[in-house]
């Protein structure tokens, strides 16, 4: 123990802590391990150890030390979480400022750091305790407490201390989804923390059921082997946590750059810069211009701003206007090709660090100059395209509602494409919505909604919501059955996690109904009707809402939940005038 400490054989590892909801890090806890090759190589022996040979405060700076340090050499992104042992900071000789003063070695600022405090030990001076708590948090950091439920009063610590974050021990975590009195002490605690302002981390998440679980109960963060283990440096996979929390991205605006472009000729890049100046100055409404080179390719631009700048030196003419523009031009520009759409060149945009340049940006065509493209007019069509968008979603799921639904399908109609429609429609919400409330029927709803777009994967299919519990997807493959079975398997499997223990054993619940009779209602199922409509036949949406809404009761006449595929490509109404059509002289 004490070679260790005196050469400090210890290595900080960093384990990540994931927003549920995005998938975004929080920040990292940082773990600590002993040398490889030593009995003390595991934490739980190493801090047993130094208990028992009274070390524990010095092995604790030491990790602390170790800890920040790595963090910043290794720039992490998000909040540092510190375990710190409340029995050392109850220490008489526990040195004061010795965190702040690390901290700022390293180059970080106290409000990056978060004091983790275990609830597994039993402090005996409370008052004591929580001052030195409170100096921590006057000098800017953060409080949790860690392993909630783990330890001896953790809702007095929680009442006395009043943390910014709140984690729950992995012992509630483990088998959550399986376990009801589990949840029910989760719920209450993530509620607790919803009326204390108080940000609750789920620990130990090891499964995809456990996730699922606790995002669906409401917790903000977790952490997990699941989600990221320890590991010295950041092994985040941003694709992998989107894909395991099968986060709905948002929808693209995939306008063409062909509305936001100016075909300004460019400038080749041995042009003479004075030249290249008398053009800005005869033409008072060109901004901005590229420089290409031989082959046709952009190497740089120029704005109006910055040849007046050179020019308008004292010796701006001198130095200049025997030169080529490419000494007066700015020589990393943002390049885009032509094809891409509006939204992801403004997620370029916005990555670029270059603020002298980002009012404009180079569009190229197989790498060859087109035009150039306004940044404003980017910012100004995302904005026309996200009112728009806003007018007609629906305010629950932000998902496409009725009139960009019909246009869809008349659009499809109108080019002659083939597609399959399927109607989606919950069995026996109103009831479950008067019984629970609005508030866990919106969830419900939220839920199909999330549970739809992970199931739907292809990008061409169209998905929207038409109110209440009614969705609509428009499928242009093969597979509308096969999905819409994954999505019925999948909300049968989690919807009953929305419903009290005692509802769920006995398979639902009794209400009255309309006319005050007591009446028994299952666990919530759903509905699934499918048609391919005869694109060259029908002419317009309400015929193909039509098709969709007849497959849809035929579904719903169905007991439990059910997909009923309609054979017809017709609708009613268009049959029997096409036949009496076919029965006249």
């Amino acid at each position: 123990m004490l070679r260790i400490l005196e050469h400090k054989l210890l290595a900080p590892l960093f384990q990540p802590i994931i927003t549920l909801q995005s998938g975004d890090v929080l920040g990292y806890e940082a773990l600590i391990r002993g040398p490889s090759d030593s009995p003390l190589h595991s934490p739980l022996l190493l801090f047993k150890t130094a208990q028992a040979f009274s070390l524990l405060e010095e092995l604790e700076l030491l990790c602390r030390e170790l800890s920040i340090r790595a963090f910043a050499v290794e720039a992490f992104s998000g909040l540092l979480f510190l375990n710190v042992n409340p029995l050392v900071l109850l220490a008489s000789d526990h040195p004061t400022g010795m965190t702040k003063q690390l901290i700022a070695q390293a180059g970080l600022k106290p409000d990056q750091v978060v004091i983790e405090l275990s609830e597994q030990f039993q402090v005996e001076d409370t008052e004591l305790f929580v001052n030195a708590v409170k100096h921590y948090r006057d000098c800017g950091f953060k409080i949790a407490i860690d392993d909630l439920g783990s330890g001896f009063s953790g809702l007095k610590l929680w009442s006395e201390l009043q943390p910014d974050i709140v984690k729950i021990d992995r012992y509630f975590i483990d088998q959550l989804h399986r376990d009801p009195i589990k949840k029910a002490f989760v719920r209450n605690i993530i509620e607790l923390a919803g009326n204390t302002q108080s940000l609750i981390i789920a620990e130990g998440i090891e499964t995809s059921e456990e996730l699922l679980t606790c995002r669906e109960l409401g917790a903000d963060f977790g952490q997990g082997y699941l989600l990221g283990r320890p590991y010295p440096t950041c092994q985040i996979d941003p694709i992998h946590l989107t894909q395991l929390l099968n986060i709905d991205t948002e929808i693209a605006l995939s306008d063409s750059l062909e509305s936001i472009l100016c075909k300004t000729p460019a400038f080749a890049e041995h042009t003479p810069a004075w030249e290249v100046a008398d053009f800005f100055a005869f033409d008072k409404q060109l901004s901005c211009a590229a420089i290409i080179n031989r082959q046709n390719e952009p190497i740089g631009i120029v704005t109006r701003s910055l040849i007046q700048e050179k020019f308008s030196h004292k010796f701006g003419h001198a130095l200049y206007e025997r030169k080529s523009i490419s000494h007066c031009m700015e020589k990393s520009p943002v390049v885009v090709e032509k094809h891409l759409s509006i939204d992801h060149v403004s997620a370029i945009l916005s990555d670029d660090e270059n603020d002298d340049a980002n009012q404009f940006f180079i569009v190229t065509e197989q790498g060859k100059y087109y035009g150039l493209g306004s940044v404003r007019k980017v910012l100004k069509r995302i904005s026309e395209n996200k009112i728009q968008l806003a007018r007609y979603a629906n305010p629950l799921t932000l998902l496409p509602g009725n009139v960009p639904i019909n246009a869809h399908i008349e659009k499809l109609l109108k080019c002659e494409l083939d597609f399959t429609i399927a109607y989606l429609d919950i069995d026996h919400f109103k009831p479950f919505n008067d019984h629970y409330g609005y508030s866990k029927g919106d969830l419900v709803i939220e839920l199909l909604a999330q549970i739809i777009q992970t199931e739907v994967k292809s990008p061409h299919d169209f998905i929207g919501h038409i109110g209440g519990d009614d969705f609509i997807v428009v499928f242009h493959g093969t597979d509308a059955y096969q999905t819409s079975g994954r999505i019925l398997s999948t909300f049968e499997q989690r919807v009953r996690h929305y419903y009290q223990p005692e509802d769920l054993s006995q398979g639902g619940f009794t209400a009255t109904d309309r006319l005050g009779a007591e009446t028994f209602y299952p666990i919530l199922t759903l509905s699934i009707g499918i048609a391919t409509p005869n694109i060259a036949a029908c002419r317009n949406h309400h015929d193909v809402a039509d098709l969709a809404t007849a497959a849809k009761q035929q579904a719903k006449k169905i007991s439990g939940s059910a997909i009923f595929v309609n054979k017809r490509q017709l609708p009613e109404t268009v049959q029997v005038k096409a036949t009496q059509l076919r029965h006249q002289p």
